[in-house]
């Protein structure tokens, strides 16, 4: 079963009608979800005969503004309206023994309009204890990095949705395609992009229709993305034989695609050196992003390279670390030179080789960094009037509580491959999955701000 949910911001436009046959015809779409249709009365029922789906519930327009259609093919099966408002539709769809409770969304634009609209879904999804898919326009973002311009602040409505979210255990079941699904601006000083368009599951959807996944189509004749949601039955296969086609087509891509990343490097280089030669002639907004993006790409590959490179040692170092062999060896040696000290520079700024002239020197500098004489120079140089007073702003700022954007941001600036600790887990792992772990971790770091106890194993560490 294949859904389609579309913010289309007028269904009696003619480029709309145009867009939409050009979609069907591509995708195919068992069950069709509109919101802001703009129509209502006789164009209404003409508008929805002539999407050739043979059903259709629609809550109609207040005013010029609003409106929702929900279509869908009769082999979709049985299909009862639950519940309905001027922001959601609720349908229970059984197919033969299965079923499953579809709520189309579209949250009204502004955060007054939709006041209470999360405690209306959130009693919806409480009473339902079947597999549910929860989708549509809600019209604001959980995260800021789900935006491009605009405010840098989540709203408190935003913060109340993500809440939301995180109370009622739905999975987003994330996209594939461009990451906004609301553009506005022509010009790079004005353009705004979000992330408005979502589709959430429960966790019982999420384990019946493992393969399922949405898809951001392109902007057509609306200033949203229409979400392309395609659901798989689980189909049972013989593991042996997926690992084999996965193993030749793994190597194949390897050789292809991945492998060469020397060729990726020089690649990148030539065009960010062409760019930036236009740069120097010509600076515009597209030659600029051009730049932006193709740098980003390189640290891209670097990084790669480097993630290969440690791996390849790491599974040598695994497989042969602990015999007698050429690689152990070369490993012994190159650590033993890194850690070496030949040369040392002197106060003079002399170059000193001589063994036991290094190892003087590394004792003085010892004993004058440990020294008392060191720590009364140190003091003679504080300044005498004593240190500036901090200004009643500037304490105010240090006094602020934490908020759970400060534990993100800082999670988000930890390099992505950094050591694990004793779980395994790199930052990397609560970075992709901040939409999942994000809620406890805050909870963990937040509380420990407010109460001063850390648990025991919180500083564990693995020490090699």
């Amino acid at each position: 079963m294949n859904c389609l949910l579309w913010n289309c911001r007028g269904a009696n436009k003619p480029n709309f009608r145009c867009s939409i046959r050009y979609i069907l015809k591509k995708f195919n779409t068992d069950i069709l979800a509109l919101f802001e249709t703009h129509a209502g009365g006789d164009r209404e029922q003409r508008s929805c005969q002539g999407l050739g789906f043979e059903n259709s519930f629609r809550v109609d327009v207040v005013g010029q503004s609003g409106g929702l259609w929900l279509l869908w093919k009769a082999e979709v099966g049985e299909v009862t309206i639950v519940n309905s408002s001027s922001q959601f539709i609720h349908a229970r769809i059984v197919n033969g023994v299965e079923a499953l409770h579809l709520v189309t969304v579209y949250a009204a634009p502004s955060a007054s309009r939709r006041s209470g609209l999360w405690e209306k879904l959130r009693d919806v999804v409480q009473a339902i204890d079947e597999p549910l898919i929860i989708g549509g326009d809600f019209n604001t973002i959980i995260r800021t990095d789900e935006r491009i311009g605009g405010n840098g602040q989540l709203s408190p409505d935003s913060v109340a949705f993500g809440n939301w979210v995180s109370d009622l255990f739905l999975i987003d079941m994330g996209f594939k395609g461009n990451r906004y699904t609301w553009k506005r601006g022509r010009a790079a000083s004005n353009f705004i992009a979000k992330r408005l368009d979502r589709v959430f599951c429960c966790a019982h959807s999420r384990l019946k229709w493992q393969e399922a996944f949405v898809k951001h189509l392109a902007v057509l004749s609306s200033d949203h993305t229409p979400l392309y949601i395609q659901l798989c039955l689980e189909v049972k296969r013989d593991r042996a034989s997926d690992l084999l086609y996965s193993k030749e087509k793994l190597k194949k891509w390897n050789k292809e695609v991945f492998g060469n990343i020397q060729q990726r490097k020089d690649k990148l280089v030539q065009e960010i050196q062409a760019v930036q030669d236009f740069l120097e002639h010509n600076q515009t907004d597209d030659l600029l992003n051009k730049e932006d993006v193709l740098i980003k790409e390189f640290e891209v590959v670097l990084e790669q390279e480097e993630i290969v490179w440690f791996q390849k040692s790491r599974e040598k170092w695994i497989a042969l670390g602990d015999r007698n062999t050429k690689y152990f060896h070369t490993s012994t040696i190159i650590r033993r030179r890194r850690n070496q000290i030949e040369m040392l520079k002197d106060d003079e700024g002399k170059w000193v080789e001589e063994p036991e002239e290094l190892a003087k020197m590394a004792v003085e500098y010892y004993q004058k960094l440990y020294s008392v004489e060191d720590v009364d120079s140190i003091v003679e140089r504080l300044p005498s009037a004593g240190f500036t007073c901090l200004t009643r702003e500037e304490i105010s700022d240090l006094s602020k509580p934490f908020m759970s954007i400060d534990v993100e941001n800082s999670m988000r600036g930890m390099g992505r491959f950094k050591a694990p600790g004793p779980d395994g887990y790199q930052p990397v792992f609560y970075q992709d999955c901040w939409e999942v772990v994000g809620q406890s971790v805050t909870n963990f770091v937040l509380n420990f701000f407010e109460t001063g106890q850390l648990p025991n194993e919180a500083n564990d560490a693995m020490l090699v």
